[in-house]
């Protein structure tokens, strides 16, 4: 049966699951759906519009669905979605979603989020993905399937992390991080196909050789592009991974500043006008 401790204070119109745990001095929004076998250890807080799946585990001091830190937030009610599986380490931070940046925040299942590590506004993290200790990502930043970050990685805003990729510990990443690549330092450079990593995750040895060859046209020349992507993607028979990979460096190149979601931005100077956080401008109203 679920448990609340009697030191939580939880909203009566949140909606909570069968086999829930709630430890002392949690406390919980009305707009909350938690989903079944979540277990919040104490001192969690959950606010906002937020869906929770089933079995995520929060340990103490996580904040889930607070108001974004961005001075173009007006106050709306926009989302944060959490799926099933997912542990939430010791001072994680969640950020709900902006009303410019499409309004939600989400983050799919099976993720690992280690101590201290903070989500920002308009975050899309797939399913599989492991954040490290302190890795701290910007607004709008997508982190696709099976993406490994380490400890002590800034992420700016508007990058895009490709699947099955490796970050390593205490790199800045400005742009994005090709699929199934290691990428390190700073500047930031591309070290090789993160072979180790699609092992883990099922990659035959056919497929990782073709991303091996297809890095090395790529890259011949080190981190710039060595050849024309789009010569590339004309070759007929490319498998599915050598075509995503191509692909995704082609929207990058074509993107401002190596990173493609800053071409589809909707924010203007505009929008920033008004240097106060929502907050304040509430309170002064």
């Amino acid at each position: 049966m679920t448990q609340i401790s009697p030191l939580a204070v939880v909203d009566p119109a949140a909606q909570i699951g069968s086999e829930v745990r709630i430890g002392p001095f949690c406390v919980i929004g009305p707009e909350v759906v938690i989903g079944n076998n979540c277990n919040l250890m104490n001192n969690v807080t959950i606010e906002g519009v937020i869906r929770i799946g089933k079995n995520n585990f929060f340990y103490p001091n996580v904040v889930v669905g607070a108001a974004p830190q961005d001075l173009k937030y007006n106050g709306a009610p926009t989302r944060t979605e959490i799926g099933d599986n997912n542990v939430f380490r010791e001072n994680t931070t969640i950020h709900r979603g902006t009303e410019l940046g499409g309004g939600i925040t989400r983050i799919g299942s099976g993720c690992l989020i280690m101590v201290g590590a903070h989500v920002a506004h308009d975050c899309l993290l797939d399913d599989g993905i492991i954040l490290g200790n302190q890795v701290l990502l910007a607004g709008h930043v997508k982190i696709e399937r099976g993406a490994v970050i380490s400890a002590i990685v800034g992420v700016h805003h508007f990058v895009t992390v490709g699947k099955y990729s490796y970050v390593a510990a205490m790199t800045p990443v400005r742009r994005d991080v090709p699929p199934f690549m290691k990428f390190e330092g700073d500047p930031n450079e591309i070290r090789g196909v993160n072979e180790e990593g699609l092992k883990r995750n099922g990659f035959s040895e056919e497929d990782i050789k073709e991303i091996k060859n297809a890095y090395k046209k790529l890259y011949r020349q080190g981190n710039s592009i060595s050849v024309n992507v789009d010569e590339m993607l004309a070759q007929k028979n490319l498998s599915e991974h050598v075509d995503y990979l191509c692909k995704f460096v082609r929207r990058s190149c074509d993107g401002r500043f190596g990173r493609d979601q800053e071409t589809s931005r909707r924010d203007g100077s505009t929008n920033r006008r008004d240097r106060q956080p929502a907050e304040v401008r509430r309170r002064k109203s």
